[in-house]
């Protein structure tokens, strides 16, 4: 069940959306004001948020802001709501980081479409942000593999060759083998350290 955080100041249009999302199996939460309805979102992130554009104290696009602001609600799908849109107001919601409008009045199957477009397309995002971070992961895990293999390679072809020959071996043979261990060894290290 997916949860819709609406933030209006209007008690009715709250009431009225609210029920409506509740019929179409949404799960909302109702918000009289934007920094109540940050405060909310940010206690317990919605799967999307419904806000006013015409507020007292914060008006929707100061929310939205405030919103895409915090790394933690950065993201959640935003949908304004309101009376009347020029191209302007428009224009303005959709640098704030608006996904949609919806105008009031508006039909239930309305709002259930802008609600059920900006979720499918979060989900969407979602998924390639997932493809990404497991492609790059698995880039991460083979170069490392590489960077292990180099060094551990290394010192395995110098202490084979010192085992089988050390009845012969010279010291200056031993010296430049451990000079070499060593720096595989450092390189190792530093790559250790790197990683912690």
């Amino acid at each position: 069940m997916h949860h819709v955080l609406v933030i209006d100041d209007s008690d009715d249009v709250r009431a009225v959306v609210m029920q409506t999302l509740k019929q179409f199996g949404f799960s909302p939460r109702g918000a009289k004001d934007g920094r109540t309805g940050i405060e909310m979102a940010l206690a317990d992130p919605p799967d999307l948020i419904i806000c006013d554009v015409r507020m007292p104290d914060l008006d929707g696009y100061q929310t939205l802001a405030a919103i895409r602001d915090l790394p933690a609600i950065a993201n959640v799908p935003f949908i304004f709501l309101t009376a009347a849109m020029d191209k302007r107001a428009m224009r303005r919601g959709m640098v704030t980081g608006a996904d949609d409008f919806l105008t009031k009045p508006f039909e239930p199957e309305e709002l259930l479409e802008a609600v059920t477009t900006r979720l499918a397309r979060q989900t969407e995002l979602e998924c390639e942000y997932f493809k990404r971070a497991e492609k790059l992961h698995k880039g991460v895990d083979h170069l490392l593999a590489h960077e292990i293999a180099g060094p551990l390679d290394g010192i395995l072809g110098l202490t084979a060759d010192m085992l089988r020959s050390s009845q012969t071996l010279v010291p200056e043979k031993v010296t430049a083998s451990a000079r070499k261990i060593n720096e595989s060894v450092l390189r190792l290290n530093q790559l250790a350290k790197s990683l912690s």
